[in-house]
């Protein structure tokens, strides 16, 4: 059986990139949240059908080589049978964020980047945007198939822009307001399409869907981006924190009609 590109690393990084969402325990104990979340790490292992460990990811965060800068890094790749079947399918996701004098981070550069295949038969794809602040522009640029395409679009106003990665980070420390059970939050980013938010609302015990994946207790949310971010069907996936405050499991469900991608923390 071909595994489609959305059962991999597609829905592997963006499940990845949810569970590293923590429900902002730190905000309410850390002086400073973000120094707090610095030189972290998180491993995990990710499932569908009869593969136990279709892909392993990292995510990172820690200080960039300028003062006053961080980075974020979400990497992915496929594992055993699944790497066969998807020709060595990798991916990965950085963020160059600056801080805020009011603590916050603001995206400067947002890269993905994606292979499959070896030697001369190796596939690359590259999408980078770059955030001017002083011009009011943001730019897009893509490489695929070694052919380079720019674009140029013209800033919003507010000159505060989240890309997937610092959403998380902006979220974690609290800057878009405590999360507590029934929260609706709403994170400004920005897409091919234009500007565009990422979606957060956190359930209620009582009002939890039913999906088996999740122990009762802890939290549950819900978090919905742009398609574009890690090219999957509809955007969203669900989280859940154990007892512990613990990002522990992610679900995207019935990937393709063929059942449910689900990550554990390692």
């Amino acid at each position: 059986m071909k595994i489609p590109r959305s059962l991999t690393l597609a829905a592997s990084l963006f499940l990845i990139a949810a569970l590293a969402w923590p429900p902002g325990a730190l905000s309410a104990t850390a002086a400073d949240p973000l120094e707090a979340m610095k030189n972290e790490s998180y491993a995990y292992d990710v499932a569908f059908l009869w593969f136990n460990r279709l892909a392993q990811a990292r995510l990172s965060f820690f200080p960039g080589e300028k003062e006053g800068t961080y980075r974020a890094v979400l990497e992915a790749q496929t594992l055993g049978l699944a790497a066969t079947v998807t020709r060595d399918r990798s991916e990965r996701h950085s963020s160059l964020m600056e801080r805020l004098p009011d603590g916050r981070l603001r995206s400067l550069v947002y890269e993905s980047q994606a292979s499959k295949g070896r030697g001369k038969n190796r596939e690359d794809r590259t999408s980078r945007y770059v955030y001017d602040y002083d011009r009011g522009e943001i730019h897009r640029e893509r490489v695929k198939r070694g052919q380079e395409s720019r674009e140029t679009f013209e800033m919003p106003e507010g000159g505060f822009f989240n890309d997937v990665l610092t959403a998380f980070y902006n979220f974690r420390a609290g800057y878009f307001g405590e999360i507590v059970p029934g929260g609706h939050y709403r994170i400004p980013t920005f897409s091919r399409k234009g500007p565009s938010y990422i979606i957060v609302d956190v359930y209620h015990e009582a009002e939890r869907p039913p999906l088996g994946h999740f122990p009762r207790g802890g939290l549950l949310c819900r978090v919905e981006v742009d398609q574009e971010i890690f090219d999957t069907d509809d955007g969203a996936v669900f989280v859940w924190f154990d007892g512990q405050g613990r990002p522990a499991r992610g679900m995207v469900e019935n990937v393709l009609s063929l059942g449910d991608v689900r990550g554990t923390l390692r």
